[in-house]
């Protein structure tokens, strides 16, 4: 009779500790990624056709125009698997409805980093591929000069001893294509939407690493490549991400 109870109390007690060793597996499924682009000049507000601004050369300026594209999506998960996407998105800061845009079914977990470029891809850079609208050819480049698409207009005045010049600060052309990463935690939830917020310093343009003088660089960058290589370099830290 002994033995029987304890072979009884040895028989429960192994499902038990079955279930006990056994480590539960995480759910697995997919979730959205939502981001909306903002814009900023050291802080202050981004206003258009107002001198309140001063670029790192000491121009005042006012900003009339910023048109530009993202491509290349890259999101990378702690495990070191990385997300993709294709999307090639333009971008009006003055266009309310281009300032925000969704990645979706992208795997759950924990993300470390958000990648992209400025500009668009060489896959995709080229001319006349993207929609027939008015504002893809309007950022058209001329294939006299390599052809694509503007990665960049930025456009604006600015006061040159009390005279009003304008500038336009237009990146193009492959070589110039800026790979930007942004070390930033963040989940992915299961049917849920995330959402981030990628802030732009507009005056960032103008500096680090390399102070961009409109007078001396060039107020008008196109077909200038020493000026479009300042812009690159400098558009290397322009976001921020929240």
């Amino acid at each position: 009779m002994y033995l029987m109870k304890k072979l009884t109390l040895i028989l429960i007690a192994i499902p038990l500790l079955t279930l006990w060793g056994c480590k539960k597996e995480p759910k697995k499924g997919n979730g959205n990624a939502s981001f909306k682009t903002t814009y900023n000049i050291d802080g202050a507000a981004l206003m258009t056709d107002t001198f309140a601004y001063l670029s790192e050369a000491g121009y005042e300026y006012k900003i009339t125009r910023v048109e530009y594209f993202l491509s290349g999506f890259r999101l990378k998960h702690e495990d070191g698997n990385i997300y993709m996407s294709e999307k090639v998105l333009y971008i009006n800061a003055f266009k309310p409805e281009t300032n925000t845009f969704t990645f979706k079914d992208i795997p759950s977990g924990k993300y470390t980093e958000i990648a992209f470029y400025f500009g668009i891809d060489s896959a995709h850079n080229i001319s006349r591929s993207l929609d027939a609208n008015i504002d893809m050819a309007n950022m058209s480049w001329p294939d006299q000069m390599g052809g694509g698409y503007h990665f960049m207009k930025f456009e604006g005045v600015f006061k040159n001893n009390d005279k009003e010049e304008g500038f336009a600060m237009h990146l193009g052309n492959n070589k110039n294509l800026i790979d930007i990463h942004l070390n930033h935690s963040f989940e992915i939830n299961i049917d849920n939407t995330s959402s981030l917020t990628l802030s732009m310093n507009l005056n960032e343009w103008f500096k680090n690493p390399e102070v961009y003088d409109f007078v001396t660089d060039g107020s008008y960058s196109m077909n200038k490549p020493p000026a479009m290589q300042k812009l690159k370099k400098n558009g290397a830290d322009i976001f921020q991400v929240k």
